[in-house]
């Protein structure tokens, strides 16, 4: 799970930011629209987004507010409930290390580019997480205090971790890294990973509700089920994803996706589907999104859905909408319509 595929997450990931960023005096839609995201990612938390731009986002502000520890304190103010479909299975699961599986099998639909794995040694448990090559110190430390959190409100707020591993170098201060995993932990390591005990593992969830887990297990199921055999919605999250940077060619998608052309065209083609009828469709909704949705000028647009010119942008839009997009966007200004879940990521 997580790997390098589309690498999208919720923007619950950015729950807590705008609070904070009022409170140290930073101005959060200007950061998220600097970072290329949407603002609607600081009040809408089941948008996906880049998880890239997400990181971003947190280290501009960690390096504009001078609050190094910015990330850790939007993660003190986390609750289960922040996780949406994903923290209700865990939280009705009957023990800790059932909970902890879920979350691992789960993670996905949180976060594309973070994967978990328990190891267990004797009485010691390591929960591993595997985070993306782009990942950053502020990235870095949410990750860690989300998972902290999660197991603090599964064991009791005076549960703490026995150890704590980051990759990032040691802060200039640990006071707030203290406050939140109990805990000095231990910086330039190998991986990042959060050591328990089995004893911990086994702990009951005294809240749990069975028949309510697996029911939302079998809706996530069938979630997992069309993510890993839809082809056609990965390229569309590829698509989505690499548009912006100009370089989105069905060899591209293909290399993201482990595969050559040809086998990404034949698989496409088992699902009837083509790999330009589904960059034309992201291109439309798209289009239309940034159209209605913002102000940008129309070169902006030209390039966050990869033309080569505005002129080339100008002759596509017109066939495709039998209007220009300067008409289109004064013939439907006030609609705000919400883009996709995919194709937000650009927008």
């Amino acid at each position: 799970m997580g790997g390098t595929m589309s690498q999208l997450g919720r923007s619950a990931g950015l729950t807590g930011f705008l609070d904070l960023a009022n409170e140290v005096g930073l101005d959060a839609y200007a950061l998220a629209t600097a970072a290329g995201l949407p603002t609607q990612v600081l009040t809408d938390p089941d948008l996906r987004v880049s998880v890239e731009a997400m990181g971003r986002m947190y280290e501009m502000a960690a390096e504009q507010s001078g609050v190094e520890d910015f990330a850790l304190r939007v993660a003190e103010t986390r609750r289960i409930s922040n996780m949406g479909a994903v923290g209700l299975v865990i939280r009705e699961q009957p023990t800790v290390r059932k909970a902890l599986q879920a979350y691992a099998r789960y993670q996905w639909l949180q976060n594309d580019a973070y994967s978990l794995r328990l190891e267990i040694v004797g009485e010691q448990v390591t929960l591993m997480i595997q985070g993306p090559a782009f990942q950053q110190r502020q990235q870095a430390d949410l990750t860690m205090a989300t998972a902290v959190r999660t197991l603090k409100a599964l064991l009791g707020e005076r549960w703490k971790p026995q150890q704590v591993w980051f990759t990032h170098a040691a802060p200039a201060r640990l006071d707030t890294y203290r406050r939140i995993f109990g805990v000095t932990p231990q910086f330039d390591e190998d991986s990042l990973a959060i050591v328990m005990t089995v004893e911990d593992l086994e702990t009951p969830i005294p809240s749990a509700d069975p028949v309510m887990a697996e029911q939302i297990a079998q809706y996530l199921e069938r979630l997992t089920e069309r993510r890993s055999i839809e082809l056609s919605a990965k390229v569309g999250d590829l698509i989505v994803a690499l548009l912006p940077d100009g370089a989105c060619s069905v060899e591209r998608v293909a290399q993201h996706l482990g595969m050559d052309r040809r086998t990404l065209h034949r698989r496409l083609a088992a699902e009837g589907a083509t790999f330009s009828s589904i960059l034309d469709d992201k291109r439309r909704d798209m289009a239309a999104s940034l159209l209605i949705n913002s102000d940008r000028p129309l070169q902006n647009v030209a390039d966050l859905l990869g033309f080569s010119s505005l002129s080339a942008f100008a002759h596509w839009f017109r066939r495709k909408f039998d209007q220009p997009a300067s008409a289109y966007r004064v013939a439907h200004a006030g609609e705000a319509i919400r883009p996709s879940a995919a194709l937000i990521a650009a927008a």
